[in-house]
C-alpha cells in the first residue's frame, strides 16, 4: 500500500470541529458535518468542491444514504429526522 498526497484541499472555512465525514459512492457526493452545527455540507466526490451548505433547525446528529428511495436520511437533536432527494 502506498501513499499519494493530493492536490485537493477544502478551502471552506469550518467553524467548528469536523464530527463525521462520509463518501456515498452511489451519488459520488462527500458529506459532512462539524461538531453541534446545523449546516449539512456536500461536497462533489471527485474534485472536492463545496456545491451546498444545508441549514437543518437543529444540531445534525448523524447522517445515512438510502440507496432504495435515493435519499439522504438526516437525525437532528430536535427528535426530527429530514430526508432529502439525492438526486436534485
Amino acid at each position: 500500500m502506498h501513499y499519494y498526497e493530493s492536490d485537493i484541499q477544502d478551502v471552506t472555512t469550518h467553524n467548528n470541529y469536523i464530527e463525521r465525514i462520509f463518501y456515498f459512492q452511489q451519488i459520488d457526493k462527500v458529506i459532512l458535518y462539524e461538531q453541534n452545527m446545523k449546516f449539512l455540507r456536500i461536497y462533489n466526490g471527485e474534485t472536492m468542491k463545496n456545491e451546498l451548505d444545508i441549514p437543518c433547525p437543529g444540531a445534525i446528529l448523524a447522517i445515512e444514504f438510502l440507496p432504495d428511495k435515493n435519499a439522504i436520511c438526516v437525525s437532528l437533536s430536535d427528535r426530527t429526522i429530514l430526508f432529502f432527494d439525492a438526486g436534485s
